[in-house]
């Protein structure tokens, strides 16, 4: 049972604005109780699975520590921390997307059973109708490489970090996307127990 007020706002119509092979844009004509917002702008990946994932953010372990990369993105000038992540493909589970996305970004893998879960989340419910499934690797090992793990936008050498300094990272950064912050703060909650 949900102690959330009802929703007083509804979807009237919805217009594509723009897509591409990854997302769509809608241009939303939203009514409530106080009038309409005509030109709602709503972004939805063009693949979505169960409970709208759409990717997956999956954090590398090894030996205790954490890895995450430090990269560059065109639209920020800082450098962003950020672990591993990716879209889920139409064919593929989200563990599945999961140990891809590990193996591209950083040559490493894990055995399957030890991919464990951290919940759903979601990044801007005002912007994205979407969610990431976010993950642990732990006991991540090398992995076998090949030539379509080159060249990925984004990618960046890992840096590892032991709890203490994880946590710090993730409550004070401002140069962390908001999946790596939950994924490492929800590790270190169940790092706890």
């Amino acid at each position: 049972m949900s102690d959330a007020p009802p929703c007083r706002h509804r979807l009237a119509g919805r217009r594509l604005a723009a897509a591409n092979a990854r997302f769509e844009v809608f241009f939303d004509h939203v009514e409530g109780p106080d009038g309409a917002v005509p030109n709602f702008l709503m972004v939805r990946p063009t693949v979505l699975h169960a409970d709208l994932v759409s990717g997956v953010c999956v954090l590398p372990e090894v030996d205790g520590r954490v890895g995450l990369m430090r990269i560059r993105r065109p639209h920020f000038v800082e450098a962003i921390w950020v672990a591993p992540s990716g879209f889920v493909e139409p064919d593929e589970s989200t563990e599945a997307s999961a140990l891809r996305e590990l193996r591209e970004e950083t040559g490493l893998t894990c055995d399957p059973k030890d991919l464990r879960p951290l919940g759903l989340l979601l990044l801007d419910p005002a912007v994205l109708e979407a969610r990431v499934a976010l993950f642990v690797a732990a006991r991540a090992r090398p992995a076998a490489r090949d030539a379509s793990d080159a060249g990925e936008l984004g990618v960046g050498a890992l840096t590892f970090f032991a709890p203490d300094a994880l946590e710090e990272l993730a409550a004070t950064s401002p140069d962390m996307d908001g999946g790596t912050v939950a994924a490492c703060l929800r590790y270190l909650a169940a790092h706890r127990r």
